[in-house]
């Protein structure tokens, strides 16, 4: 059993750090967050723990974690940037796209940057197998 993903917990990228430059320009590594609480794109009508569920077009505009990095990340020249999935269950949609689980979706951060993973649960009773 999975637990299935909704507004109010926060996603951590977990894996390779955002690494940014940092003034004088030296590439330093920062962890990237996100909350769903900021999420947009959310599945208003499936409510799991009475708030919207979160599937692969539920996207996160703004992250933390990286602003000390002003002068943007190495690869994508960004700070704050979104967090968008990669990927979601396929045999469990949620609106007709691929539920978001803890443990098993993948993100992208900051605009394709760096590789992540839901890993803190946004509810604890809800279970999708």
């Amino acid at each position: 059993m999975t637990m299935a993903c909704m507004l109010g917990g926060w996603v951590e990228t977990i894996g390779p750090t955002d690494v940014c430059v940092v003034p004088p320009e030296f590439p330093t590594p920062f962890y990237n967050l996100g909350s769903w609480m900021y999420s947009e794109n959310a599945a208003i009508n499936v409510l799991i723990d009475s708030a919207p569920s979160c599937n692969t077009i539920t996207f996160i505009p703004i992250s933390t974690g990286d602003e000390e990095g002003s002068l943007g990340g190495v690869v994508s020249g960004t700070v704050a940037s979104s967090i968008t999935p990669l990927n979601g269950l396929f045999n469990v949609t949620i609106n007709g796209f691929p539920a978001c689980n803890v443990g098993i979706t993948q993100t992208y951060s900051n605009f394709n940057n760096t590789y992540g993973v839901y890993t803190i649960p946004s509810q604890e009773n809800v279970t999708a197998a």
